[in-house]
């Protein structure tokens, strides 16, 4: 898998209007979903996640308004990366 297979991966689980209010949860299925998704692509490598949210990832999956745009970039705000295409 690829940077960007992964991250559309990730972000699959936040639609507009959904709250994810139990973050450890939700980065236990991302983590899965990984692994399960790298194993159905056949991979050839050892699998192993290590699934690191920061307090960004958080707040946009408890952010009703935010959706996760395809063609996300990742930005510089005041010495913080901010991996969302609408950041606030």
């Amino acid at each position: 898998m690829d940077n960007e297979q992964i991250l559309h991966k990730i972000w699959s689980y936040k639609k507009k209007g959904q709250v994810h209010s139990d973050i450890r949860s939700l980065c236990g299925k991302i983590t899965d979903a990984i692994i399960k998704y790298s194993m159905q692509e056949k991979t050839k490598d050892n699998v192993s996640v290590i699934f690191i949210a920061f307090k960004n990832f958080e707040d946009k999956m408890k952010d009703p308004d935010f959706e996760y745009k395809a063609f996300a970039k990742c930005t510089t705000i005041k010495d913080k990366y901010d991996f969302s295409l609408n950041a606030k």
